[in-house]
């Protein structure tokens, strides 16, 4: 949908993020829905989980792109604008588009959400990396928000959804011996370096031109895929 031309891109580049919020609860209600039963504790259902991380990403997304608790529209494309502009001077002001903020977003988030719902409850570790970059996300915007003594665009949703989603999901694993911590921290991991590329990959392609913007897109969109090809579990031996 981002490339074809189908006549949907600039539809797309404007209103993903209200296609995320409308998206978020139907995602809440169909993995409650689905839950196979109701023995197990929601927070150690890992297909639950799986729909529950990507919803609240999706929540997290309106915050952060559509309009904030400050009621200020597309707040973190102005935001990251203004970061480089100050950076490396005003000329560069703009460098990052709408466009842009669409293909990272939908090209790594959105993948690795989708990919957690489709593998768990057989592969777990892509429902862990979205726990893993929920985590490391929130655990940014806290301290963007101790640096800068203000509220920034996605800290309330990271306080309220990231944070305990993830924190509870990793303890609720752990308990339970369903994950180690060996996995956990691969997780926190991915999302660390999925946070690294994003950032990296912005001002390598679009502040100082050293790669295609079409390549940077496509890195991110390959990490999100990540997940679902490694730590994969052995299935069941056959007697």
């Amino acid at each position: 949908m981002a490339w074809l031309p189908l006549g949907q891109h600039e539809f797309m580049v404007d209103h993903w993020m209200k296609i995320g919020a409308f998206l978020a609860p139907i995602l809440v209600f169909v993995g409650f829905r689905e839950r196979s039963t109701t023995e197990t504790p929601w927070a150690a259902d890992v297909s639950l989980m799986a729909y529950l991380l990507t919803a609240s990403y999706l929540f997290h997304q309106v915050e952060e792109h559509w309009v904030d608790l400050l009621g200020r529209e597309y707040p973190l494309y102005e935001f990251l604008n203004g970061l480089i502009a100050t950076l490396f001077g005003d000329e560069k002001y703009g460098i990052l588009t709408r466009s842009g903020i669409f293909y990272i977003n939908a090209g790594m988030v959105w993948t690795a959400g989708f990919l957690a719902i489709l593998n768990s409850p057989k592969h777990r570790f892509p429902t862990l990396a979205m726990a893993g970059i929920m985590f490391v996300n929130g655990i940014a915007h806290i301290i963007n928000a101790l640096v800068s003594f203000e509220y920034n665009s996605g800290l309330a949703t990271g306080i309220a959804l990231f944070l305990p989603l993830s924190i509870v999901f990793f303890r609720t694993l752990l308990k339970s011996g369903a994950a180690n911590l060996r996995l956990i921290g691969a997780a926190i991991v991915w999302g660390f370096i999925g946070h690294v590329i994003l950032f990296a990959g912005l001002f390598a392609s679009n502040v100082f031109g050293l790669v295609p913007s079409s390549v940077y897109y496509c890195a991110l969109i390959l990490w999100g895929v990540v997940p679902a090809i490694v730590f994969r579990e052995k299935p069941p031996a056959h007697r």
